[in-house]
């Protein structure tokens, strides 16, 4: 008798399974909007919403960047689809007893087949209940949104003990540090990046006034008509470096500006100067250093420097002489005579070194001597000639005379 009972529950709960399938397979577009499930998430700016077989979407993807639609700018891209979590319908048997008539109630009661085999323990009904054949989340604090605790068909609701707290703006539990849609930055408004952040991006509908400018990750930008990789400078928000925006082989000058210049920087100009930028322009400004100062050709005395727009100034006088745009002691090549105390005089001339010096030349003995010419009349010794170079003899001996001759550069006949 008992096999027989046995046998008759397996009869009954294979043949509700094969009517469920049965209908699962006969009616693919049913309508579970009543149960709560197959749902869409919400959708991103652009993103493709959730499945119609999802409980509960996943957050839509942010939409792509708009183009501000003025100028032949495009549109950008569409978002990607944010990725749903999905949860296929799960079916369950609301079980109850199978009455006195067929198996009494010792044997298909509350016992065998009610709360205890079917109910929370085994099928996880609380917080789930069954509905018209489906798993379905339940709503305990009665504010319209279903508890996610339901592990079958979760729903929204963060805080199902609680009518006041559901969930936030993107479907998540976190507090947003901002509101979504409130405004961010030049031309950007607050969305969801998850279910638990939110991003400043550009808001799809942005509006740009100025024709010159658009709508970039949330900031006014200047217009790149050309591509070139610089925005134009008639933006007024926010203006770029190029001149001439449709032109793709020029953005600005030598010095950063859009005025034509005079030269090439590093070109000489004027007198005494150099052609250099100054901000976005160009001015002759007096050459730096050695290059900037010179001996003034009409007096051996004044050092010029270059001043003001590249022109020589008269700004000093050396105590001696000017030398290649310095001061310097003596000029190399000269000669000065110089008395000493017992009435000799010696004649110094100018050396050229790391700097000019004075290096003694000839003695003069009683003749004055000649800083003009570097002579003196009578000699102690004479300085060496560097032409002078003695030949060798072709035959023995020489006329005292001719040696005479050649040791002093004199004529003894």
């Amino acid at each position: 008798m008992r096999n027989h009972r046995f046998l008759r529950s397996i009869t009954l709960g294979t043949s509700l399974t094969a009517l469920f399938l049965l209908i699962r397979c006969s009616v693919p577009a049913r309508d579970y909007s009543e149960l709560g499930i197959g749902r869409a998430g919400s959708s991103g700016a652009s993103g493709s919403t959730g499945d119609e077989v999802v409980l509960h979407g996943g957050q839509g993807g942010q939409g792509g960047q708009g183009g501000s639609g003025d100028l032949g700018d495009a549109g950008g891209l569409g978002g990607e689809g944010g990725t749903a979590t999905v949860f296929v319908p799960i079916p369950c048997i609301l079980s109850s007893d199978a009455g006195s008539d067929d198996a009494g109630t010792s044997d298909a009661s509350t016992g065998n087949a009610g709360t205890s085999d079917a109910g929370s323990n085994d099928a996880g009904l609380n917080p789930c209940a069954c509905v018209d054949g489906f798993f379905q989340a339940i709503d305990a604090d009665g504010d319209g949104d279903r508890t996610r605790a339901c592990t079958f068909a979760p729903g929204l609701d963060c805080d199902d003990n609680d009518p006041f707290v559901t969930h936030n703006s993107c479907n998540g539990c976190t507090t947003l540090p901002n509101v979504v849609g409130e405004e961010c930055l030049d031309c950007g408004a607050y969305t969801c990046d998850g279910p638990e952040s939110v991003v400043c991006a550009t808001k799809p509908d942005a509006v740009v006034f100025d024709p010159d400018c658009r709508c970039q990750d949330a900031l006014i930008v200047a217009r790149d008509t050309d591509q070139d990789g610089w925005g134009t400078k008639f933006c007024e928000q926010n203006p770029g470096i190029d001149c001439e925006d449709g032109n793709g082989g020029y953005v600005t000058n030598e010095c950063g500006g859009c005025d034509s210049l005079p030269g090439a920087a590093g070109e000489d100009c004027n007198l005494c100067g150099v052609w250099q930028c100054v901000g976005t322009g160009m001015e002759c400004v007096p050459k730096q250093g050695s290059a900037g100062q010179r001996c003034d050709p009409n007096n051996t005395q004044n050092r010029q420097t270059c001043v003001g727009s590249g022109l020589w100034d008269y700004a000093e006088t050396c105590g001696n002489v000017c030398y290649q745009g310095s001061c310097e002691i003596c000029t190399p090549g000269t000669y000065q005579c110089v008395t000493d105390s017992s009435g000799s005089t010696m004649l110094y001339k100018c050396a050229a070194g790391a700097t000019p010096y004075w290096t003694s030349w000839l003695s003069c003995i009683y003749d004055p001597c000649n800083a003009t010419t570097g002579t003196c009349t009578t000699y102690l010794f004479l300085p060496r000639d560097e032409t002078f170079d003695v030949v060798p003899l072709l035959h023995p001996g020489l006329p005292w005379h001719d040696v005479l001759n050649t040791a002093s550069d004199s004529d003894y006949g």
